[in-house]
């Protein structure tokens, strides 16, 4: 009987069927398994999840879908002390207008044997300076007037939580004087609104924040 004899270098002592492929790789690097084809260890090749650069249309939204938590939205005294400074700085401005082009300011309430007459002359500067004043500022990055960032809140879309545009700026604007014709009964719908949404928060589809849940861009910077 005679014994096998190593062959050659480079030679197999199996045998090689002709047309029969190999059962393991015959030199070169070992494939790595592709994800997700079932095979052991194919698990340990996913790729890593990739983070959204700034910019990335893919990133999500600043707000969830359901919006900010209620614990991030303004509350009613913030928001009135911001509105009470920024009306103040405003009346100031209205008046300085008022003087140069020779306008004379809002009468004050005057009284006659019927009562109280309230008088509205003179009011037109405080309105166009109110309008230009908050569509400029809530429509900027940061969506804060001086009041507002005064108090540490903001104006945002209540959708994508980013900064509302000049048109619908305007219109909250414009809806902010029409919330306070009946004794101010738009403000205060803010309090059982389950948003906190004024009349002209709902008109505009804005809400207002907390700037420390949702930092502010750059204050009086128009936003792109």
């Amino acid at each position: 009987m005679a014994e096998d004899q190593p062959g050659p270098p480079g030679t197999s002592n199996h045998d090689d069927r002709p047309g029969q492929p190999p059962t393991e790789p015959l030199g070169g690097p070992v494939q790595p398994p592709e994800p997700g084809s079932g095979q052991p260890g194919s698990e340990l090749w996913s790729p890593a999840p990739t983070t959204p650069l700034p910019g990335d249309p893919s990133a999500p939204p600043a707000f969830a879908a359901a919006g900010p938590p209620r614990e991030a939205l303004a509350g009613f005294w913030r928001r009135l002390v911001a509105a009470v400074l920024d009306w103040i700085l405003i009346g100031i401005l209205a008046a300085a207008i008022g003087e140069l082009f020779g306008v004379e300011g809002p009468a004050p309430p005057a009284a006659d044997g019927d009562g109280f007459n309230f008088q509205f002359a003179g009011t037109g500067p405080f309105i166009l300076v109110e309008l230009a004043y908050f569509t400029y500022f809530h429509a900027t990055s940061a969506g804060q007037s001086i009041g507002n960032k005064i108090l540490g809140i903001r104006v945002l879309d209540a959708d994508t939580g980013r900064s509302l545009p000049y048109a619908r700026a305007f219109v909250r604007a414009l809806m902010s004087n029409l919330s306070a014709l009946p004794c101010f009964l738009g403000f205060f719908w803010m309090l059982w609104e389950p948003r906190k949404q004024t009349w002209h928060d709902m008109v505009a589809n804005s809400l207002v924040v907390s700037a420390t849940v949702y930092p502010p861009g750059e204050f009086g910077r128009p936003a792109h």
